[in-house]
């Protein structure tokens, strides 16, 4: 009987054993993170990456551009990716950014017509230092005069109705691209680029009739339960909800597509050596939306990460294979031109 018992436990044991080993296949999981603008476009590129090759895992968690560059340099992200550049706190070992998914900043307004109760918002034109004066505050009432004469064909529909502003709470790469892009045509109003928002307004906090979200899909839902309200989102986000058409530097009022900010984006040439793209916002492009904005994958170039190879199969993936085939669809532009070129020799650097 004890024989028995012996043997039942032995058997006991090794059974315990395989099952708490781990599969000879098992994929290595790599842990990524940061901007929230481009994570419907890399999520859906996870989950194709993913089911393609069973050798590594990759996640992606949107955090936003600042959490997603500080947890790249505490190595609590295998890779990350942001929608703007390091201030401060720049990794000690050696990395990069690759361009790896483009895309356009909208402007959604929640404005109806004041005969028919129409929605106004994708019809509303705005020229470059007419939306700065109205994300800053100086414009309090949608009957301003600059409003009016931006939009003579529409003038008598636009209600009397106060101006909100809705931005970016925190750190947000796409707060930084906004004010990158308020600062290159209104200087004198937005004289600060910075990841956060709210200390950038004219004068260093937020005008009295704004209201903040975390992120993009937060700025999304209080501008449609706001009436009067303004916001900005990456084009993913804004789901079709109606935006400004915004005057590029050919004089044309252009909404936010991805076939009009790839227009924009395809003439990026000012890349350096780093993979950092500096955009010129006064491009004379016929029919490019003016507001269009680069995100970058982070990586380490020093061999010493977790699962150096599984990171460069992901970004040459996301360049050739992802980009191409899903951006549009979700509402991105995939890297294409210079940018696409130099781009694919930074992923080779990914050890």
């Amino acid at each position: 009987m004890r024989r028995t018992l012996a043997i039942l436990a032995s058997a006991a044991v090794a059974v315990s054993t395989i099952a708490l080993a781990a599969p000879a296949n098992a994929a290595n999981t790599i842990s990524g993170g940061g901007a929230s603008f481009p994570y419907p476009f890399l999520s859906q590129c996870a989950a194709d990456f993913n089911a393609s090759q069973t050798n590594f895992d990759i996640q992606y968690t949107s955090t936003g551009s600042g959490t997603g560059k500080s947890n790249f340099t505490k190595g609590q992200f295998v890779y990350a990716q942001t929608d703007s550049k390091y201030s401060s706190g720049e990794p000690t070992f050696d990395w990069e950014y690759i361009p790896n998914i483009g895309g356009a900043i909208a402007f959604p307004i929640n404005l109806k017509n004041a005969k028919t109760g129409r929605s106004l918002g994708s019809s509303i034109q705005l020229k470059q230092t007419t939306l700065s004066k109205l994300l800053s505050g100086n414009l309090t009432t949608w009957r301003a005069p600059e409003i009016l004469n931006d939009n003579p064909r529409i003038a008598a529909a636009i209600p009397n109705v106060p101006v909100t502003v809705a931005y970016r709470s925190g750190n947000s790469g796409t707060s930084n691209n906004t004010l990158q892009y308020l600062n290159a045509w209104a200087p004198t109003i937005w004289s600060k680029v910075q990841d956060d928002f709210s200390t950038a307004f004219p004068g260093g906090k937020p005008p009295a009739s704004s209201v903040s979200g975390k992120d993009n899909a937060a700025v999304l839902s209080l501008v449609a339960g706001k009436p009067g309200a303004i916001g900005y989102v990456d084009l993913g986000d804004a789901k079709g909800y109606p935006s400004a058409r915004i005057q590029n530097a050919k004089g044309e009022f252009v909404a936010p597509t991805s076939s009009s900010a790839g227009k924009n984006l395809a003439n990026q040439t000012n890349i350096a050596t780093n993979g950092l793209v500096t955009l010129n916002y006064k491009l004379p492009v016929s029919g490019a939306y003016p507001v269009a904005i680069f995100s970058y994958m982070l990586v380490r170039t020093d061999g010493k990460g977790p699962n150096g190879l599984g990171v460069r199969q992901f970004a040459d993936y996301v360049l050739q294979k992802c980009g191409p085939s899903r951006a549009p669809g979700l509402g991105y532009v995939a890297v294409g031109g210079a940018v696409l070129a130099k781009a694919k020799t930074l992923a080779l650097n990914i050890k």
